[in-house]
């Protein structure tokens, strides 16, 4: 009977894009075809990775093999991607599912011009270290014998990376030893507090991996009487206790964040979480209707006038959403200020125009004797800072 194999998709490194590296990957696939076994289709790969929780980009060596086994191939392979110097590396990794060792290996190096013959020729050569013959092969989960010596364990071990084996059986039970399961998982025993009896297919890894006496029967959760030992898929107690203290530091930096915006809030401050670290008023001036000169500005706030820099940053760093009277500003932090679209005074008659359309803000960057800068925004686009006459009238939002 034919084994069954599966392609990971390999890993963009150094100096190339992951998009370049699927399609490198979708040649040796194409190619990839080992006598003696079944390939597994990337649609089933990619719904045991989704399934399990794990990114797809950062997929680690047991994390893969735990899909080979979800999957129940004997082989997986996987490879890295790299360019150095202008020319693509290639290496490419069989797996053996059942002992997480590597079964083969072979890599090239060429130019981009010649990468379809390249990677043919890596996957010819792979299929061809691998390919079972003609006679009897091994099955992808086999039992061990029934002469096989279990092995001998003084600590805690791992099977696939994930399964934790419990150093020593227990004994027999009619019946599942639940007070003793309880006490052993109250004293956090060899390091663990989540010890149970394991599963059918628990029990099945085990045994292929040599870690039942020949002959006896253990019990699982699907038949509670037998030899008891113990496993557990669950974290040390020194991985909770390091994850409880982060999570407590986390929540002790959250309530300083908190604590901190709403000091700012109450000085009319918010921190929206710009490079700089530039602060900005969460209201306009004098009220939405309040309106200055340049000259005015500069003589009654001064250096808190933001700089044409810092406007740019605040354009550039932040998310700007039109509010219909003005526009709502996030910073990368999430915290956000709302700029109102109060328009401008003319310095030719002395009327107000585009309320509710455009807004017209001061900056603290002259030009020249005559000019100042300033941004300009409308419910359509908001613009790059310009220049205009000193004595217009317009809006002014204040830094810190």
């Amino acid at each position: 009977m034919a084994q069954r194999a599966a392609v990971m998709e390999f890993k963009a490194g150094v100096g190339v894009s992951q998009a370049d590296v699927d399609g490198i990957s979708a040649i040796f696939i194409t190619y990839f075809r080992p006598s003696g076994y079944t390939m597994v289709e990337r649609t089933q790969i990619d719904r045991v990775i989704e399934e399990q929780g794990f990114q797809r980009s950062r997929l680690t060596e047991n994390q893969m093999v735990r899909i080979g086994q979800i999957l129940n191939v004997s082989k997986i392979v996987v490879g890295d991607v790299n360019v150095v110097m202008g020319q693509y590396n290639v290496d490419v990794r069989v797996l053996n599912v059942q002992s997480g060792t590597i079964a083969a290996t072979e890599g090239a190096t060429f130019s981009g011009t010649s990468y379809r013959g390249s990677m043919q020729s890596i996957a010819q050569k792979l299929a061809g270290k691998i390919a079972i013959g003609a006679g009897p092969t091994v099955s992808a989960q086999p039992s061990a014998p029934s002469s096989a010596t279990p092995k001998t364990r003084t600590k805690v071990e791992s099977v696939y990376g994930y399964l934790h084996v419990f150093p020593n059986e227990l004994g027999v039970f009619q019946g599942e030893p639940t007070n003793v399961i309880r006490n052993i998982n109250s004293q956090g025993m060899h390091g663990y507090d989540e010890w149970r009896i394991p599963t059918n297919e628990e029990l099945s890894l085990l045994r292929a991996n040599g870690y039942l006496n020949a002959g006896a029967q253990y019990m699982t959760k699907e038949s509670k009487s037998g030899m008891v030992l113990l496993v557990t898929t669950g974290k040390s107690v020194a991985e909770k206790e390091a994850i409880r203290a982060e999570q407590a530091r986390q929540a002790e930096l959250a309530r300083q964040r908190e604590a901190r915006r709403q000091e700012l809030l109450s000085q009319g401050l918010v921190d929206l979480g710009l490079p700089s670290g530039t602060l900005w008023k969460n209201a306009n001036e004098g009220g939405d209707n309040a309106r200055y000169t340049y000259d005015e500005a500069v003589s009654r706030f001064g250096n808190k006038l933001p700089t044409v820099q810092q406007i740019e940053e605040l354009k550039n760093e932040c998310e700007w959403t039109w509010t219909g009277n003005g526009y709502k500003v996030t910073g990368p932090n999430g915290e956000s200020i709302t700029l109102p679209a109060a328009g401008f005074r003319s310095r030719r008659d002395g009327n107000v125009y585009d309320v509710g359309t455009a807004g017209d803000y001061w900056s603290s960057t002259p030009r020249g004797s005559d000019y100042a800068r300033f941004l300009r925004f409308h419910s359509s686009e908001v613009g790059n800072h310009y220049h205009c006459y000193r004595s217009e009238g317009f809006s002014v939002r204040l830094v810190q």
